[in-house]
């Protein structure tokens, strides 16, 4: 949650979106393939997140950096089957004020 670049970025945020995979559920299909497809899909649902934030005038930076146990845990997901692959914090933006 404490981010080595911005301090407490995460923290401030209105709120946190936090995408898991459950991997073993794809691949049956997939093959190797899957991890591909998962990436590629989360991308494309943190993108619309980006475009839906914009329509409220809120703002959203995608987190691909973070301690995955400590995340993990706070969500229940302390197993090898199910983890976080993507965070999204979307807060109010700061507003520019004129000199």
């Amino acid at each position: 949650m404490d981010q080595p670049f911005v301090p407490n970025f995460a923290k401030k945020a209105a709120v946190l979106f936090a995408w898991s995979t459950t991997p073993y559920r794809s691949e049956w299909k997939f093959d190797i393939t899957a991890h591909k497809k998962i990436l590629i899909d989360i991308g494309h649902v943190c993108q619309n997140l980006y475009l839906a934030s914009e329509s409220i005038e809120a703002g959203t930076c995608a987190i691909g950096i973070y301690d995955q146990a400590i995340i993990d845990g706070i969500l229940g997901l302390e197993n090898e089957e199910e983890f976080v692959i993507y965070l999204a914090a979307v807060g109010r933006r700061r507003v520019k004020q004129d000199v």
